[in-house]
């Protein structure tokens, strides 16, 4: 035979550590591809989750039939940059191992966290208020000394007058303490939320978005007013209340200690819900205007993904700090947040002297005298309608209900004009002041001047007409009683020169007589006759005396 094996031909020999080795990288590559599709489907979902909360605030691509070419390429540009900011997140979220359901449930926490900030912000804020309305229950003086000081430099005692002094003293003290004491609170509330960001930490294509987003003054100005009534809902409670310890108060047959002792529980009962009424106010009215927010777009999670870098980048994808923050809202509890809030008041706390000293300097500012002094009229206004409505009324009862009335009505208002104030009174004078400066507006300037200089010559030739008719008056007057005087007198003389004519005569007619003589006699016995009754006692004085 040749040689030649007719067998199954021999295998190349493997060993065993080869066929280890392959199966082991073979494993890689399936776990290396699973990864990287894991991760592009999550940058995918990502990207469709950022892409749908962005849209809000996006411009519309279907513009007026006039619009400029320049007008779509804004347009085209604002959404392009939006969609920049979309897909850099995306990427660097999916990079970071972040998948759908993990945004999903950081924003949610960021959203809880946002909640609860704003009510632990809102409380400290509405304590200020509270320690006043404290403070003016146990002090009076603090009302009534400059009540009374206003009503002297008025020249006035009315009782009207000083229940509206006292009302106007009483408003004062309370918002200047609250204005100055937020104005202290500035550090502690300086980028507080995670889905409110300041202006300055946003990019630009953000901004103008919001800006785009913020209702007109009127509606601003109704629904700041419309928050600020959570305050009427504590005076409901707390007016009620007083109706009802009034009655008690009055009820026949009560000894004056008792009285006196439920009278005073009244008027703490009163403090007491003002007081912590007022901080639940002040909460609720912030969590209203969270709410308005969150609806209106102006505050939302997208604002996380549109913070830019202290630090400005050239690229989008090298931005850092608003991944910091997602973190932080993944990362932080309500504990956590609590303590972070200690350490803002602390901060605030070392900053106290200078915030104060700003928010002394915010009591001039437009805002602030057109809220503030808004405020403090209507409650003057409100406390005298309530003097003057209840003085005729002599049950108590129905007193403390036509009292209590007339304060709901008038304080729904005064924190009605004060909450469109803060909403609005700043952009309002801005915009006056605005308008007044422009060039544009020097014709109606130079009218306004005109009307002015013509009212003040009118009223100056009204004054000078009215000044010379009244001496012509005074002087025709004079003449006129100077006239009369002379005719009088004149007429007397003629009188008593008739008189004595008549009388020379008739004496003729009888005979020779004395007129000389005859009248001589007759003035010593009238002259007789008054040294008598000189010397006779005054009987009638003598009885009045008695």
């Amino acid at each position: 035979m040749d040689g030649v094996s007719r067998g199954t031909p021999a295998l190349p020999a493997v060993s065993h550590t080869q066929v280890g080795n392959d199966s082991r990288a073979e494993g890689r590559r399936v776990t290396e591809i699973s990864a990287a599709q894991r991760q592009a489907q999550n940058q995918r979902e990502i990207h469709e989750h950022l892409d749908g909360m962005f849209q809000k605030y996006r411009k519309p691509t279907t513009l007026p039939p006039g619009a400029s070419a320049q007008d779509h390429a804004k347009v085209a540009e604002h959404n392009r940059k939006i969609d920049a900011l979309v897909s850099s997140r995306a990427e660097l979220l999916a990079s970071e191992g972040e998948d759908l359901d993990s945004v999903r449930r950081t924003l949610d926490n960021a959203h809880s966290l946002d909640s609860k900030s704003t009510s632990g912000s809102s409380l400290v804020a509405g304590l200020p208020f509270a320690l006043v309305a404290i403070a003016q229950h146990l002090y009076p003086n603090l009302v009534e000394a400059p009540a009374k000081m206003l009503t002297s430099l008025a020249g006035t005692t009315s009782p009207v007058a000083e229940a509206a002094a006292q009302g106007l003293v009483a408003a004062l003290e309370a918002v200047a303490i609250d204005q100055v004491s937020t104005a202290a609170q500035n550090e502690m509330n300086k980028d507080l939320l995670f889905f409110k960001a300041p202006e300055d930490n946003l990019h630009d294509v953000m901004v103008e978005a919001l800006k785009d987003k913020e209702p007109g003054w009127l509606t601003q100005s109704g629904t700041g007013a419309a928050e600020m009534q959570t305050f009427s809902v504590r005076n409901v409670l707390r007016n009620g209340l007083d109706i009802h310890l009034s009655s008690q108060a009055n009820q026949p047959g009560l000894r004056p200690e008792a009285q006196a002792a439920a009278t005073t529980k009244a008027a703490n009962a009163g403090t007491t819900i003002t007081s912590a009424g007022g901080v639940l106010a002040s909460m609720g009215a912030a969590h209203l205007a969270r709410m308005r927010e969150e609806k209106s777009g102006l505050r939302d999670p997208a604002q996380i993904f549109a913070r830019k870098d202290a630090e400005p980048k050239e690229n989008l994808a090298d931005e850092r700090d608003w991944y910091d923050i997602y973190k932080a809202a993944k990362d932080t509890s309500w504990k956590a947040m609590a303590s972070h809030g200690g350490s803002r008041v602390g901060n605030a706390a070392m900053g106290t002297l200078s915030s104060t000293l700003d928010g002394a300097r915010s009591l001039g500012t437009a805002r602030s005298v057109l809220a503030n002094g808004g405020f403090a009229a209507t409650f003057s206004g409100v406390s005298a309608i309530q003097k003057a409505a209840t003085a005729p009324i002599s049950n108590p009862l129905a007193k403390a209900a036509v009292n209590n009335a007339i304060n709901l009505v008038g304080s729904a208002t005064a924190f009605g004009v004060y909450g469109a104030m803060n909403a609005v009174g700043q952009k309002v004078a801005d915009k006056a002041s605005e308008w007044y400066d422009r060039d544009n507006h020097a014709a109606p300037k130079a009218a306004a001047r005109q009307a002015m200089e013509s009212a003040r010559d009118g009223t100056k030739h009204a004054v000078e007409a009215t000044r010379n008719g009244t001496s012509h008056a005074i002087e025709a007057t004079r003449n006129s009683a100077n006239q009369a005087l002379e005719s009088t007198r004149n007429g007397i003389n003629s009188a008593l020169a008739t008189g004595r004519q008549t009388f020379d005569t008739a004496a003729a007619m009888v005979g020779s007589i004395d007129s000389d003589a005859i009248t001589r006699q007759l003035m010593g016995q009238v002259n007789e006759l008054r040294q008598r009754q000189r010397q006779q006692p005054n009987e009638e004085d003598g009885i009045e005396m008695v």
